[in-house]
């Protein structure tokens, strides 16, 4: 049982709010943003989905995307794909190649990675379509504020899904603070865990009975070593022009993808 923003929550009530897509215009809601993660040899490759992240949009195309192409077809395209920074400029071709995902208004022949990122309406169709290049986010993800992310873990064969911001449940409205920094102010925990070849049908409703299941617990970071360890990696990272290459490394950064529970970190502190 935990306090909710919708009051007191034994176990998932039904009520969508807690997943809906939000936008008021500001740029500040959460519950839209995301990424995306293709994991092999615990080496990671992070695209970002700007829009349209709760489970019921991009999840669920993520695993519509699992299930047609399957582990063995995306284990390919991992090891084919182009990582590019986002700083990197768009050739002519890739501009023309991409202009597909995004919406015919917003098409121009001088389109940058950053707008392309923005703009794309569905984040899954470039990797469904086997697109050549991949704007990779894997170095932001320690300091990088999105609310969902979807591990397709190619080295154990899972779907885990990770919800962060379990402490904004608490607060009035589901938008960050922009006081907010890592990793003193969230968290993210996993919340789904299933086979790559047998993701259940009702997924979804898994995903939400686990998170409305879960207590809330006020955890203070500077003290759990999981924590400080992640915050190294982070600082080791500085002087690379904001992009951290440490953070490809599934066990340098996994703190930032919900694999340390609460109670493992109430039981490591100090």
């Amino acid at each position: 049982m935990h306090e909710g923003k919708h009051g007191i929550i034994d176990e998932w009530d039904g009520k969508p709010e807690l997943f809906a897509e939000e936008d008021d215009g500001a740029g500040a809601t959460s519950l839209k943003k995301g990424c995306i993660v293709m994991k092999k040899n615990n080496f990671l490759k992070v695209t970002y989905s700007h829009r349209n992240s709760e489970m019921e949009g991009v999840g669920a195309k993520v695993v519509d995307w699992i299930r047609s192409a399957g582990a063995a077809a995306i284990s390919d395209y991992f090891d084919r794909v182009k990582v590019i920074r986002e700083e990197d400029p768009m050739t002519p071709e890739q501009v023309e190649s991409y202009a597909k995902y995004i919406p015919e208004p917003l098409r121009k022949k001088d389109m940058t990675w950053s707008e392309a990122l923005a703009w794309t309406k569905n984040a899954v169709a470039p990797l469904r379509d086997g697109y050549p290049w991949l704007i990779d986010y894997s170095g932001f993800n320690g300091v990088w504020i999105n609310r969902w992310r979807y591990i397709i873990d190619l080295d154990e064969n899972v779907f885990i899904v990770v919800i962060g911001g379990m402490e904004m449940i608490c607060q009035p409205e589901d938008k960050y603070s922009k006081d907010f920094i890592w990793p003193d102010k969230l968290v993210h925990t996993e919340i789904g865990r299933f086979p790559l070849d047998d993701i259940p049908a009702d997924w979804i409703d898994r995903c939400r009975r686990r998170f409305g299941s879960m207590m809330i617990i006020a955890v203070d970071y500077s003290k759990n070593s999981e924590a400080t360890r992640s915050e190294e990696i982070q600082e080791a990272g500085e002087g690379h022009g904001g992009y951290n290459p440490y953070d490809t490394d599934w066990e340098n950064i996994k703190f930032f993808y919900g694999q340390t529970r609460y109670t493992e970190q109430i039981s490591d502190m100090e």
